[in-house]
């Protein structure tokens, strides 16, 4: 039997940047429930979308931010489209 600190392991996401500071976490849950989208959130604290993406997944799992009309996608966008039609 292998012992745990012999063994080689498999780190997922060790390519990413999950070290966030937290003015950065506030602005993204703000965002988040501004509706903007999960691409306009990356813009803004200019951070790679899979990096923002980790951290609504990481607040979310934590119960911070709650699920949303339009999910990832935002509701402003809905809602811009929604205006366009009925003009």
């Amino acid at each position: 039997m292998r012992d745990k600190y012999t063994m080689k392991y498999y780190i997922a996401l060790d390519h990413c940047n999950l070290d966030w500071v937290p003015e950065d976490v506030q602005k993204v849950e703000q965002l988040w429930n501004e509706g903007l989208s999960i691409t306009e959130i990356a813009r803004t604290v200019k951070r790679p979308i899979k990096d923002v993406f980790l951290l609504i997944f990481d607040r979310a799992e934590l119960g911070f931010i709650e699920e949303r009309e339009g999910g990832i996608f935002g509701c402003n966008l809905q809602k811009q489209l929604s205006k366009e039609r009925s003009t």
